[in-house]
C-alpha cells in the first residue's frame, strides 16, 4: 500500500481533532503537525514529526508558508484544521500558495462560501437547499424588522465564528437593543426539531463517504456533541452533493441540520470545512474513512466512484470522552457522572489507543471536579 505524507496544521486547541491522526495512519498516511504549543494532535504516538509556531494565528500562517518552501518532498495533503486558519488564510487569498493549499478547486468562489456564513446561506437558498428562512442586517432597525418578520425566539449568526461562538438565540424583540452590531449579521428563523450532525469526505467537489447522527445530548445549548446516536437519512446523499457544487471542497468535513418538527424534512444549519470529532466512530456506522482518505489521495482510483455510505445503525446511544463528562460536571448530572466510573461499556469509548492524549483528559477532568480550573467548552470541539 503506497504511503501518503500529510501535514496537518492547526491554531485551535481543539481537542477533536487528537482523532484525525489515528484515522490517518489507518489510512497508511506519514503525519507531521505544524501548529501551536500544545495542540492536541501534536500528542497523538501517531504523529511523526511536530514543527511548533508561536501562539499567534497569523504567525502560524507565515510559518507554513516557510515551511512549504523548504520541504525537498512535497506533502500529499495539507489539512487546515480549523476555523480561525480558514479565515486567517482567506485574508492571503491573493497569494499563489494559499490558492494552492486552499481546500477547494473552485477557486474565489469556492474560498467565499467556505468562510462567510452570508455567501454560504445566500447559495443555498439559490441552490434550493432547505435552510431556515433569514434576512441580512445591518443595523438594529434592520435586525427589528426581521424579528417581526421571522419570529421569536430569533437566531443571530455573524460573518465568521466556530463552535457555537457566532450565534445567539433571542427570545424577544426587547433583548435585540443590547446586542453589538459591528457587522452585518444574519438573522434566521428558529426551527424546532431534532438536531442532527453529519461527518464527511470530499473529493475535489464529489462527497465520497459519510455518516450521520442524532445529537442525542450536547455540552451547553451551542456547544460541541457529548453523546450521538446514529441515524441514516435517504435525503442527506443529494444535500451533500449541492453543497460540494457550490464549495468545490476537498478533504474531511462535517455538516449540522435539523430533522423539522413533524414534516421530518431536513433543514440546513451550517457546514464545518474542517475535520469533526466523531470521525473516529465511522467504522462503528459501517462507513471506512481510512478508505475514503485513500480514495482522497489518489491511492485507491479504481473505487472512486463508488460511495462509502452508512449502512448500519447504532440503536443505542454513543457518549464521547471527554466530552459527556464535562457536560455531566456542568449539568451536576450525577447519575450520567456515576456511568462513567461505574459502567464498563463506557470505558471502551475512552482513548485508550492515545495514552498521552488520555491523560491530558484525565487531567482537565480531575481539575474540573477539583475547580481548580475552569475547562473551556471551546477546546472540545
Amino acid at each position: 500500500m503506497r504511503h501518503f505524507r500529510v501535514l496537518i496544521v492547526t491554531y485551535a486547541h481543539w481537542e477533536g481533532l487528537s482523532r484525525l491522526p489515528a484515522l490517518l495512519h489507518e489510512a497508511g498516511c506519514e503525519i507531521c503537525v505544524l501548529g501551536v504549543p500544545d495542540n492536541f494532535p501534536s500528542y497523538s504516538r501517531f504523529v511523526k514529526r511536530v514543527f511548533i509556531s508561536p501562539n499567534d494565528v497569523d504567525a502560524v500562517v507565515a510559518d507554513l508558508n516557510v515551511h512549504l518552501q523548504n520541504q525537498a518532498n512535497k506533502y500529499d495533503w495539507i489539512i487546515i484544521s480549523d476555523d480561525p486558519l480558514l479565515y486567517a488564510l482567506e485574508k492571503r487569498r491573493n497569494e499563489a500558495w494559499v490558492k494552492e493549499n486552499f481546500p477547494t478547486i473552485a477557486g474565489d468562489a469556492g474560498i467565499d462560501f467556505i468562510t462567510s456564513k452570508s455567501v454560504f446561506i445566500e447559495a443555498c437558498r439559490k441552490k434550493n437547499i432547505k435552510v431556515p428562512d433569514f434576512d441580512l442586517c445591518s443595523d438594529l432597525p434592520q435586525l427589528q424588522a426581521a424579528g417581526d418578520r421571522l419570529g421569536y425566539p430569533l437566531v443571530i449568526k455573524q460573518e465568521q465564528g466556530f463552535a457555537g461562538l457566532a450565534v445567539r438565540i433571542v427570545d424577544d424583540a426587547e433583548s435585540l437593543s443590547g446586542l453589538p452590531l459591528e457587522q452585518h449579521v444574519i438573522a434566521q428563523k428558529f426551527i424546532r426539531g431534532r438536531l442532527a450532525s453529519a461527518a464527511a469526505v470530499y473529493k475535489d467537489g464529489k462527497p465520497i463517504a459519510w455518516f450521520s447522527y442524532y445529537r442525542s445530548r450536547t455540552w451547553g445549548d451551542c456547544g460541541p456533541s457529548a453523546a450521538i446516536e446514529a441515524k441514516v437519512f435517504p435525503e442527506l446523499e443529494h444535500m451533500l452533493t449541492q453543497l460540494g457544487q457550490l464549495s468545490g471542497f476537498h478533504g474531511l468535513c462535517g455538516i449540522d441540520f435539523f430533522e423539522q418538527e413533524n414534516t421530518g424534512e431536513l433543514i440546513l444549519l451550517e457546514q464545518n470545512f474542517r475535520p469533526t470529532l466523531t470521525i473516529g466512530l465511522a467504522k462503528r456506522f459501517g462507513v471506512d474513512l481510512a478508505m475514503a482518505i485513500r480514495i482522497l489521495l489518489g491511492g485507491d482510483d479504481a473505487r472512486i466512484d463508488r460511495a462509502l455510505t452508512q449502512k448500519t445503525t447504532v440503536k443505542s446511544v454513543i457518549p464521547l470522552f471527554p466530552q459527556d463528562v464535562f457536560r455531566a460536571i456542568d449539568a451536576q448530572d450525577r447519575r450520567g457522572l456515576l456511568k462513567w466510573c461505574f459502567y464498563p461499556l463506557w470505558w471502551r469509548e475512552m482513548r485508550w489507543s492515545e495514552p498521552f492524549i488520555m491523560f491530558l483528559n484525565l487531567r482537565h477532568i480531575i481539575q474540573k471536579l477539583r475547580g481548580v480550573k475552569k475547562v473551556n467548552t471551546r477546546r472540545f470541539v
